[in-house]
């Protein structure tokens, strides 16, 4: 679990492959043979308590959510090893028809994606705009905001910045650190008011991310709650229609988006270091890694 221990156990030849290595060791890894970069079909989000106020507030959350800078996330945060979320359902997702995407799909459908990246000075002013909105103009007697994360590779850089973009509309932020075996859990009870969150795909089909935030999903950390939108998961559930249950989905992930039930950040990467002597590996985009044919060779 420490990132440091195994990248020294690494350096040392103790073991041949570590899939936990600290940040700072990225740039000066950046283009060795020892150093892999592969997409992973997840994306990294933030939950926002919504049964605790102002985050039950929809102009807050969505006020929270433009002022994030997600490609300044992507490109210089987490040193190009994230992409920029433009969506909730990243790339790599199937779609009805054989051999596309649903983020393409989204895409098309919706003339572009939610989230214009290139976009950030234009979100800033709306979301102080919002937030003037909500009753805090120029965040006054905005209560200061408590961030959760646990401890590894870029989660503190990132609760860094959001500290720093949310001091832009007058929001005081505290970060708190929490230990791993206690994170997930803390933040399942709902300890928290916003909080590091990201999912990892099970299977091909973008209902396993959207269905995070039906009502009653055991990881829906946020408890956001909207019939309409229980009813569109349900019916995708449900339907024997291919093209109707990816349409659906689609109608979902807009609510989602709209609603700001939580605010998508990045897409997620995974990064390790391997030896160069160890071949016959493979990397799964769900994020797994296989040594069943690996060889050593000397």
């Amino acid at each position: 679990e420490d990132a440091n221990a195994s990248y020294s156990a690494y350096k040392t030849g103790e073991i041949m492959m570590a899939k936990d290595i600290p940040s700072e060791e990225v740039p000066s890894l950046m283009g060795t043979e020892d150093f892999h970069i592969a997409p992973i079909m997840g994306t990294y989000y933030i939950s926002f308590n919504l049964q605790k106020a102002p985050f039950d507030n929809e102009k807050v959350r969505e006020a929270l959510s433009l002022a994030i800078d997600r490609k300044y996330i992507a490109e210089t945060v987490t040193q190009g090893t994230y992409s920029p979320a433009t969506n909730f359902v990243g790339p790599g997702i199937s779609d009805a028809a054989p051999g596309s995407s649903f983020e393409e799909v989204t895409r098309e459908n919706n003339g572009g994606d939610f989230f214009n990246v290139d976009n950030y000075e234009a979100d800033l002013e709306k979301a102080k705009q919002l937030l003037a909105e909500a009753g805090y103009p120029d965040g006054q007697g905005f209560p200061t905001v408590e961030y959760m994360t646990n401890d590894a590779k870029y989660h503190k850089p990132i609760a860094e910045y959001l500290q720093s973009a949310w001091k832009e509309l007058g929001i005081n932020t505290d970060i708190k650190i929490v230990e791993w075996s206690t994170f997930t859990p803390t933040r399942r009870n709902g300890d928290f008011e916003i909080a590091r969150n990201g999912w990892v795909y099970d299977y091909d089909d973008p209902s396993n991310m959207i269905n995070l935030l039906e009502t009653n999903n055991g990881n829906n950390d946020g408890k956001y709650s909207n019939p309409e939108f229980d009813a569109l998961v349900e019916k995708a559930r449900t339907t024997a229609d291919k093209e109707e249950h990816y349409k659906l989905l689609h109608e979902a992930e807009n609510m989602l988006l709209e609603d700001t039930a939580m605010a998508p950040v990045a897409y997620e990467n995974d990064f390790w270091v391997q030896s160069p002597k160890l071949k016959g590996t493979w990397h799964s985009p769900y994020g797994y890694w296989y040594f069943m044919y690996a060889t050593v060779e000397e």
